[in-house]
């Protein structure tokens, strides 16, 4: 039970890691604000873990990231129902369709900043004031923030830049016992991949260059492993690193 009577904070929690994440939290005891823009899903969350007669508790919010009064609020509730937060898992995100530069417009730039950069920029600053005795704070990125062909620019800048905001905020913040780290997996088998359509054919010609392995393509529920193991104090010593969870892709 490694997160009995904490209190956690989980994005993009409607669906895949964010779900999953949540569930097995909750399992373990903990006090879960599962955060997400589709409240609907959020509540049949909270019902199969009420189902599942878990030791801890889902409470959905509704909020969008890329919104900063949405994000206020989440931890104007937070820090009024508890005495202090645990755990920040940064989870939501969205994806480009692989444009390289000279095919993003620059709506399509601004819409993956404002979520996956400004969106974990305001979740990082208004966790870390709630961590009063210490914390941890993980994020998930992608191989993309590591290897330059694995999705278009726009996303792959905006991992690139969230892998600068874990190590900043672990050299910042070790001296006050909060540890920030991120999972940077390859595919995952959840809706952004699913749903993905009309993609960019140059850029989607080389980001399937190289190796093809015979396990391409993570679950939900081995990305949500992750990052509750650097969440956990299993992790006590990992500190502003970024765990590749790719099946080997970038080794190859």
């Amino acid at each position: 039970m490694r997160f009995e009577n904490k209190v956690l904070i989980i994005t993009g929690a409607s669906s895949g890691v964010g779900r999953s994440a949540s569930i097995m939290a909750a399992k373990e005891g903990a006090k879960v604000y599962s955060v997400a823009r589709r409240e609907e899903k959020l509540l049949d969350l909270r019902d199969e873990v009420k189902a599942l007669n878990c030791q801890g508790e889902i409470i959905p919010v509704v909020c969008d990231v890329s919104k900063k009064e949405d994000v206020d609020k989440l931890f104007e509730k937070v820090s009024k129902e508890n005495e202090k937060l645990d755990v920040l898992v940064a989870n939501a995100g969205v994806m480009d369709k692989f444009e390289p530069v000279t095919h993003c417009e620059e709506d399509t730039f601004d819409w993956i900043f404002n979520v996956n950069v400004k969106g974990s920029f305001r979740l990082f600053k208004g966790a870390i004031p709630l961590m009063k005795d210490g914390g941890a704070i993980v994020a998930t990125t992608s191989i993309a923030g590591i290897r330059g062909g694995k999705a278009g620019v726009a996303y792959t800048m905006s991992k690139n830049a969230i892998h600068g905001l874990v190590r900043n905020t672990a050299a910042m913040y070790a001296n006050d016992k909060i540890r920030c780290n991120a999972v940077a997996p390859g595919g995952i088998a959840t809706e952004i991949l699913e749903n993905l359509n009309d993609v960019d054919e140059k850029g989607m010609e080389v980001v399937m260059r190289g190796p093809k392995l015979d396990k391409m393509v993570a679950t939900a529920e081995e990305i949500a492993s992750n990052l509750l193991f650097l969440a956990s104090d299993q992790a006590s010593n990992i500190n502003g690193q970024i765990l590749v969870s790719d099946g080997g892709l970038t080794v190859m």
